[in-house]
Formats: structure tokens, sequence, C-alpha cells
């Protein structure tokens, strides 16, 4: 990881000016006259040329800003929200030591300002921040930071070899150090739970500090390893999804997608959070149509709806007759439906028929168990 140190910009220059913390690697000479009131910054390279929604949104990623709550990132993207009772002038991608639970850490800017704020009400629901940021990080800190993640990498392996003695049933993943290094959380995944109390104490007495062991589910494994999903975009888990919701299968047939569980699933094995994205919507666009397993009747046959897509704005009927499809506007099936030809079938009927439909034969293990 490189971290580069930037100096803010003078206050009297241009407000419309942003340069991008890369341009000030090039042109070391700059001194900013009030040098004492805002000091040297470090920022994670790494983040810098990522797209960011909220950059998108919100315009100006590199301004400062004294927001009075941030989100920061730390390792495998675990975010928090954090107050600014300093108001520190902050940015993005900006390194900061933060207050944590018996000790101090250090993370990234994820988010400031409005986006931040924004986040406070809808994915923190308001709750004000537990802890706060401290300063700005220096030189130093990153120096000790790049130790703890060397020693990080090591820490995994003993973990693993440790793991292996005892005859466990579970995988370490990853390891984080605090800051401080008054804490190392061992983050692993296991089928069932683990009684870890001796496990605990040998790890204590190999590395000299507080131990936590966090166990993760296969969701959180992913989007700690990270990914490019089929949409040729990164994992929604690592970029801005920030709680798992409740996905069934219930949510694919709602949306008449296809019946293999395998184009379904992510690479966690579970059903895929975009599954949730468009569900509002087609509950609200099928109020514009009659409901699936509707029947339709012609004057030498009657057909029944099987798909509708709300995108075209098409209907498709079964004729069991000719054992064929045939596609209808929304408009045509509008005015069969205004002269009386079509029946709206039983709310069960309806559902038997869906489950028919679109049946998941693949499914080798429980609904229940895929979110």
């Amino acid at each position: 990881m490189n971290y580069i140190p930037v100096d803010r910009e003078q206050q009297h220059q241009s407000q419309q000016t942003f340069r991008h913390p890369k341009y000030y690697k090039k042109n070391n000479n700059f001194k900013p006259n009030n040098y004492h009131e805002y000091p040297r910054k470090f920022f994670n390279e790494e983040l810098l040329d990522e797209f960011s929604v909220s950059s998108a949104k919100y315009g100006r990623p590199f301004q400062f800003e004294a927001s009075p709550v941030a989100e920061v990132m730390f390792k495998c993207k675990r975010k928090k929200l954090f107050s600014n009772p300093n108001r520190y002038p902050l940015r993005a991608c900006e390194f900061v030591i933060v207050q944590c639970e018996n000790g101090i850490d250090i993370g990234t800017i994820s988010s400031f300002g409005a986006d931040a704020k924004e986040k406070h009400r809808t994915v923190y629901h308001d709750e004000p921040p537990e802890f706060v940021i401290l300063r700005h990080a220096n030189r130093e800190d990153l120096e000790r930071h790049r130790k703890n993640k060397a020693d990080e990498l090591e820490a995994v392996e003993v973990g693993k070899e440790i793991v292996k003695q005892y005859e466990l049933d579970m995988k370490v993943t990853a390891t984080e150090w605090q800051f401080d290094r008054l804490r190392l959380t061992i983050f692993f995944t296991a089928p069932q739970r683990i009684d870890f109390r001796d496990l605990v104490k040998e790890l204590a007495r190999v590395f000299k500090t507080r131990i936590e062991l966090r166990q993760i589910s296969t969701r959180e494994e992913a989007k700690r390893i990270g990914g490019m999903g089929p949409c040729g975009l990164d994992l929604c888990c690592t970029c801005f999804v920030s709680e798992f919701s409740h996905i069934t299968l219930d949510h694919a047939r709602t949306q008449m997608l296809s019946n293999n569980v395998s184009k379904l699933s992510g690479y966690c094995g579970r059903l895929k959070c975009c599954l949730l994205y468009e569900h509002d919507t087609y509950l609200e666009e099928f109020k514009n149509y009659p409901p699936i397993a509707s029947t339709v009747d012609f004057p030498d046959c009657s057909g029944k709806i099987s798909k509708i897509d709300i995108f075209k704005k098409q209907v498709y009927l079964y004729f069991d007759s000719t054992q064929t499809y045939r596609a209808f506007s929304q408009e045509e099936i509008a005015l069969l439906e205004t002269q009386g030809k079509v029946t709206r079938p039983l709310k069960e009927e309806a559902a038997i028929f869906v489950e028919k439909e679109f049946a998941f034969e693949e499914l080798d293990y429980d609904e229940e168990e895929m979110y």
C-alpha cells in the first residue's frame, strides 16, 4: 500500500479548483502560508482512483470539509460512522486516527459532508456515533500501520497452524491488528458453532495481546475477499452494501427469472444481493397487469397468462389447445379486460401456478439457508 502526503490548498486560492492529491506528489514545492494550521495529510493511494458513487453524486471529492460526522473504512472494507467534534477538515481517502473500544485505530475516510449525513440517516438510522475522530494520521502512524499489516499476514499462518493442532472444524480467513496492538481480531468461517476457549488461551499466549475470534458468514467472507460480478463491476458488498438483507427464492419468482439457481447465486454461494434492487419496481408495475395465471378468452380458444415482461410491456399467454405461446401488448390485454374477457384466478391458484412455472429444481439446499 502506498501513502501520499498532501498539503492543504491555500485558502485564498480559487475555490473552484480542486486538484487530485496525486498532483501534489509532483509539486512538492507548494507551502501554504497557514501550514501550522493545516498539517500534512496522508492519503490511501489504493482508493484514490476507485470510482465512488458519492463523489459522482455530490462532486468535489477532494475538497476539505469540517464535517460533523464521517464514515471511516478499515481493513476488508469494514465501515463505521464517527463523529468529528473537533471539526477537523476532512477529505476522501485520507488516513485518520479514531477512537475505538479499549484503544485507538487507524482508518480511511470513505465519506464525509452531505454524503455522510445522508448515510447517518439512511444506513445508521440517526443513531449517534459511538466513537470520535481523534486526529489526522502522521508519518509515524503510517509506518506503524505498515508494520501491522505485514504482521497480519504472518498472524494468519500462525492461526491456521494452531487451529490445525486443536483439530477444530474452522477456517481462518483474515486477521486484523488494532493500531495500538492492544487487540488482534481473527476472522473465521465454520459450519457450526465452535468451542474455542482453549484456542483463545493459546492464541493469547502466542501473540501476547487480547484475542477476539469473530465468526463470519460466507457472504461476509466474499465481501472481504472481493471480486467482480457477472455485470462487470465490483461486488456490491465490497462497494456500497453495508448490511445484508434477507433474500429468498420468492424474490426471483416475483421477477420471473431463470430457474437456474447457479445463475442466481453469487460468489458466496447465496442468492445475489441485486435480486432486491428491482423487486419493488416489479411489484409496482404488476399492478398495471392482470395477475399471473389469469385466463383470457378468445372466440375460438382461451389462454393463460404465464409471464409478464414489464420492460417490453408485453404479456405472454400459453394456449393449451395448441401448446404454444403468444405475446400481447399491455394495451391489448387492457382492452380485453375492459371487455370482460379476462378472468382473474384465485390467490391460491396463482401461487400454485407460479410455484410450478418457476420451480427451482436444481436447488440442493434449504431455501431459508440462502440468505
